[in-house]
């Protein structure tokens, strides 16, 4: 049995809220990249040097690190969010989590 099959058996609502997340934010991905392009990620570039894939990653890990902040802000100094809720905020960092990974491992690409 695999993991994802054991958890299914053993955690059912884990793994069906799981699966549900994860279909909402793919479909996010989507439309965010439509509206966005590919340069939003690459800055222009082709991420065919080291350097380029470098940048990419840190303006990744910039914009990362601005959600964390958002969180921050909203949770532990008892912000009220004006312009989105905080599961945009879980679902921003999912996404750049995921695209920084396909940044990694030149997967970035239109082809």
């Amino acid at each position: 049995m695999t993991a994802r099959e054991e958890v299914k058996e053993k955690y059912p609502n884990i793994y069906k809220a799981y699966e549900e997340i994860t279909e909402e934010q793919f479909e996010l991905f989507c439309k965010k990249h439509l509206d966005y392009g590919m340069s939003n990620v690459s800055a222009g570039t082709s991420l065919a040097t080291k350097e380029e894939k470098e940048f990419a990653l840190t303006g990744l890990w910039y914009r990362i690190s601005d959600k964390v902040s958002r969180w921050k802000n909203l949770l532990i100094n008892k912000r009220i969010a004006q312009n989105e809720a905080l599961t945009d905020t879980f679902q921003d960092l999912a996404n750049y989590a995921i695209i920084a990974q396909i940044v990694e491992k030149d997967k970035w690409k239109e082809e």
